[in-house]
């Protein structure tokens, strides 16, 4: 990359002297070794006009952040005054921008002014100034609900809700919870354990999340000094000062706890538990008569299938989704609604109602 700089910078149409000849810790680390490095440009540099607006979009912006590890820093002047109103302070920041440096490569984003960075005149301490006070009646609002984004950088900054400063250390050398490559595939499996769920970009908890955090609060799974006494230890295996076999008994003992104090604390928010459960079952299973059938991600099972009831329904029937009003009207002996669309085995399109007869589903034809 260090011997391409001069194209990448003549390809985006933005010149610079190198500040840094070697990029920085904070950005490439050989003695750090993680799951992947990040998107970085090639040493085949692309011809701008050859590229979709789309592709030249994106393939600007990896370059520019490629660029900015080895561009000048970003210079500016904080001024902090303070103000004595009859024995009480008043504070204030300001900025001045002496060197845009690496801020170059961002365009207009660098140019947006802070409401909180205002610029200030010169000053000198002594000075006096007319100053205006006024009171500003309001109401406090509460935290903005969490983006997904917002959820993974929350993860990743863990350390920062913990008292511990030795735990907070850990965690942000460890980057928090989970890594890069696995943060979006935890928050997947919330959502399709239906512990969150996504409306417009924004994270709600359920229902049935808002009782997993019930059950587990005031656990060692829920804590983040677990996770950060973990990857110290597991720290300590990569340098050999620790012993893999002592860390899986640790892992063991855990659980065995967990086995034993959580059940409990179950216990104590059961009826919440069996109403929410109630809540989730769309019927009574036609092969057995005692379970119930239940949601269970790619299809609808009974609860009774430890006791040996293997009665299921599917989600997709020959190509066609059935909704959760499909399967309650089988459950209860009736028929569907007309539903349009079947596709045979032999790839021809058909339209019926399904019914169920002998624990199978049947067709009936308008």
């Amino acid at each position: 990359m260090k011997e391409k700089l001069s194209e990448y910078q003549s390809c985006l149409g933005i010149q610079f002297d190198v500040a840094y000849p070697n990029a920085r810790k904070g950005y490439v680390d050989g003695a750090k070794v993680q799951e992947h490095y990040a998107l970085i440009p090639t040493k085949q540099v692309a011809h701008i006009d050859d590229l979709s607006e789309k592709e030249r979009n994106i393939y600007k912006e990896i370059l520019s952040t490629t660029l900015s590890m080895f561009a000048p820093d970003y210079e500016f002047e904080e001024t902090i005054v303070e103000i004595d109103v009859n024995g009480l302070m008043f504070h204030k920041t300001g900025k001045i921008e002496k060197r845009k440096g690496w801020k170059v490569l961002l365009g207009e984003e660098s140019e947006t002014k802070k409401e909180d960075e205002p610029v200030l005149p010169e000053m000198n301490e002594g000075d006096s100034c007319s100053v205006t006070v006024s009171i500003k009646e309001g109401m406090t609002k509460p935290p903005k609900l969490f983006t997904e984004g917002n959820l993974i950088q929350v993860m990743k900054n863990a350390g920062k809700e913990v008292d511990d400063e030795n735990v907070k250390a850990i965690l942000k050398q460890t980057e928090g919870i989970g890594t890069e490559a696995t943060r979006a595939n935890i928050i997947d499996t919330l959502k399709h354990q239906e512990y969150i769920e996504i409306k417009k970009n924004t994270v709600y908890v359920t229902p049935k999340g808002a009782l997993l955090c019930q059950a587990v609060d005031g656990t060692l799974l829920a804590s983040a000094e677990m996770t950060a006494k973990w990857e110290q230890y597991l720290s300590k295996i990569g340098k050999n000062e620790g012993s893999q076999q002592t860390f899986l008994d640790t892992i063991e003992k855990f659980i065995l706890s967990l086995l034993d104090t959580v059940p409990k604390q179950v216990e104590n928010i059961k009826e919440q538990i069996d109403q929410a459960m109630e809540k989730t079952f769309i019927g009574i299973c036609l092969q057995c008569q005692n379970g119930k059938i239940e949601d269970k991600g790619t299809f609808y099972g009974c609860t009774g299938y430890r006791d040996g009831c293997t009665f299921t329904l599917p989600k997709i029937y020959l190509g066609k989704k059935l909704s959760e009003t499909d399967i309650k009207a089988l459950l209860n002996g009736k028929r569907t609604k007309l539903i349009k669309g079947f596709k045979s085995k032999k790839g021809k399109k058909f339209d019926a109602y399904l019914r169920i007869e002998h624990g199978k589903i049947k067709f009936d034809f308008p």
